[in-house]
């Protein structure tokens, strides 16, 4: 009984990590005003946070972060599914979303996008590369009109993104069982 107690509780509960951090080099974005980052939303497809890096700023501000869907040859294709204010420090550095728990379609295009508010100074780390994630790439938003640049790139923002796997009706079927069970069994060496 207790067997199937922790087989339920251990069901899988990994995620999937998309992590292109160790492969920037030193590039920062300048003369943009949004920088989206598309990748095809796994099969473990909650998202779950995001984080980014940003450059030093000339004080505190705000920025805007959205979840879109996205289409590889003009960019957005809908309204935000997900958008949270973030702010940015003097300082720059990291900037960790969390507690997003959007439910994605596997496989198909989304993009986390920044909207830095008008600004079009130094903004989102970058990098030259694809090492670590080729499913997607990083765009940006400038120009007068402004239009999307880089599309289907050959780069990515620094980006890490978690994402969670759709609890399985199964998982918590079997742990409702066992808990009922474990109740019994506790009721039962009570009456011995």
């Amino acid at each position: 009984m207790i067997g199937c107690l922790a087989m339920a509780l251990c069901a899988r509960t990994w995620a999937t990590v998309i992590d292109t951090y160790p492969d920037w080099d030193g590039n920062v974005t300048l003369d943009y005003v949004q920088v989206a980052q598309s990748f095809l939303a796994p099969s473990d497809n909650i998202l779950s946070s995001w984080q980014f890096t940003l450059a030093p700023a000339a004080g505190p501000t705000n920025v805007l972060f959205e979840i879109v869907p996205w289409n590889a040859t003009s960019g957005p294709s809908g309204g935000p599914l997900f958008s949270r204010t973030v702010g940015w420090a003097a300082t720059g550095g990291d900037v960790l979303v969390t507690n997003i728990n959007l439910a994605l379609t596997p496989g198909s295009r989304y993009a986390a996008l920044v909207d830095l508010n008008g600004y079009a100074g130094q903004s989102l780390n970058f990098q030259f590369n694809q090492n670590s994630y080729n499913l997607g790439s990083g765009a940006w938003l400038g120009g007068s009109p402004p239009s999307w640049k880089y599309l289907n790139g050959t780069y990515n923002t620094e980006f890490r993104a978690v994402f969670s796997p759709v609890p399985e009706p199964t998982g918590v079927f079997f742990l409702g069982i066992a808990g009922a069970a474990l109740f019994l069994w506790q009721i039962s060496r009570r009456r011995s």
